[in-house]
């Protein structure tokens, strides 16, 4: 009997080893790989549609769609680091959506980083159904919040099997035992009860995210993950003209030896069990056992929500008293996200050592891709003002929330992204800024062309470039992707 690991290896193997040889047995069409990995996912044949959409990747790696579906593969395959990584590029080509948003922030969720998932989900709140956010958010330790928002949700009208099983959810993990148990009891069978409560208390332990996300999801919870093989890196693709784009087309052809022949799906005791299309579509109800509404539209997001919280700048009175670590110094942004070689888990590790590591591989690769980046980015004007969209309590939120503002808001295109981190009142933030506006009155305009699309802003006259002796420059990510 061949091991989900073994499996998992020699694909990554395999993979690598074509790469290397350059040899070339053909070529796979994108689109046939694609849905035949779709198929797959359907069937519950998550190991063949992970080799399959890998295919996909391969022959066209720039398309966020293959992206999309090939994170969809590893996560019904409880890849959570491979998956992370495929959401996370698939975002970077310009899949900014609710699905890809909610399916990247349960992967953060499931790694240990709560806090990064919470500034997506706030992000892209607009585009999530309000079941899965409040799920997701319950997911992310933030149970009382869920209460709140599933609690609005059902009172407002969205009253499905769907929102009240997660709410009851919510409930049981913010500690109200018997609400959630009243809740669970309009849609569960009164002898399914006390099981369904016994399990979602399994469920509540703060210290096993993982193992949390994947029993909800129902898909494995402690498979060996050694993360998206390197070949399919994003940074082995890069933007090109029409000359370039035949090389990387050679290339792309080249790797498809590497999974040229599909492997075999694992016995059906070790399969991932059939789950509805949580991640090309939306999260599904904690109580798998209910029926499924159908896929949520625009409505069912609150107009009126914000995208992102901003928390006021400091008067120029209290300036002094409150502690801002930015308040000295240039605004340093944060360089754009390349994609390194995916981390690599060493060794045979017993399933409380992955747990433990795969939180601090994936934080040390985005803090090695920041370092290596600042240092290349070439300083540009400051300007004289700034236009602060967003205020989030993670650095990789903060640099999520421009490549989101940037999809919405095409006018941002004519600006530079600023990540500043502040300490305002005792609390670490990270505001988001467009920077290199000559005056106040284009940096209110752009403010307004955001507000008007339902965000929120404030325009800021930029400190670097009123200080006396500081150089009015300040080092910008590049906004192309």
């Amino acid at each position: 009997m061949m091991s989900h690991r073994m499996i998992l290896s020699l694909a990554t193997t395999a993979l690598a080893a074509g790469l290397v040889a350059g040899c070339a047995q053909g070529s796979v069409h994108p689109g046939q790989s694609a849905a035949r990995a779709q198929s797959a996912l359907t069937g519950g044949e998550a190991v063949k549609a992970v080799a399959l959409a890998e295919q996909a990747v391969l022959a066209d790696p720039r398309n966020p769609g293959y992206r999309m579906l090939l994170g969809s593969a590893y996560l019904r395959a409880g890849r959570f680091v491979a998956a992370r990584q495929a959401y996370d590029d698939a975002m970077e080509l310009g899949q900014d959506d609710g699905k890809v948003a909610l399916s990247l922030a349960l992967t953060d969720i499931a790694l240990g980083h709560p806090d990064v998932a919470v500034d997506t989900l706030g992000t892209h709140r607009q585009q999530i159904p309000v079941a899965d956010y409040g799920l997701a958010l319950a997911l992310a330790g933030h149970a009382d919040q869920a209460v709140e928002v599933l609690t609005g949700a059902v009172r407002g009208g969205d009253d499905t099997p769907k929102t009240r099983q997660n709410l009851a959810y919510a409930m049981a993990m913010a500690g109200h035992w018997r609400e959630a148990r009243d809740m669970a009891a309009q849609d569960v069978p009164a002898d399914q009860l006390t099981a369904r409560m016994a399990q979602w208390a399994q469920l509540n332990d703060p210290g096993n995210m993982r193992l949390r996300v994947a029993g909800v999801l129902g898909v494995p919870g402690q498979i060996e993950d050694e993360g998206q093989p390197t070949a399919l890196a994003l940074a082995n693709f890069p933007a090109a003209g029409a000359g370039q784009a035949v090389a990387q087309a050679a290339q792309a052809a080249t790797a498809q030896a590497a999974i040229g022949t599909t492997p075999a799906s694992p016995p059906a005791a070790t399969q991932a069990p059939v789950l509805a299309s949580f991640a090309a579509q939306e999260l599904p109800a904690v109580d798998n056992g209910a029926a499924q509404p159908q896929v949520a539209d625009a409505s069912a997001a609150p107009t009126a929500e914000k995208l992102a919280a901003i928390d006021m700048p400091p008067s120029a009175a209290s300036a002094s008293a409150t502690a801002v670590t930015s308040a000295n110094v240039p605004a340093w942004a944060i360089a754009p996200r390349t994609h390194a070689a995916a981390p690599v888990i060493t060794g045979r590790l017993r399933p409380a050592d992955r747990a433990d590591r795969a939180p601090a591989l994936v934080a040390k690769a985005a803090q090695a891709r920041v370092a290596t980046l600042a240092a290349r980015t070439p300083a540009v004007p400051a300007g004289t003002h700034l236009v602060q969209l967003g205020a989030f309590s993670t650095q990789e939120g903060a640099h999520r929330a421009w490549r989101h503002y940037l999809a919405i808001n095409p006018a941002l295109k004519g600006y530079r992204p600023v990540i500043t981190a502040a300490v305002v009142n005792g609390k670490q933030f990270w505001r988001t800024q467009a920077a290199g506006f000559a005056s106040a009155s284009p940096a209110r305009s752009l403010c307004g062309s955001v507000k008007a699309k339902g965000g929120v802003c404030i325009v800021l006259a930029n400190p670097v470039a009123n200080q006396p002796g500081m150089a009015p420059t300040i080092r910008f990510a590049s906004n192309r992707r």
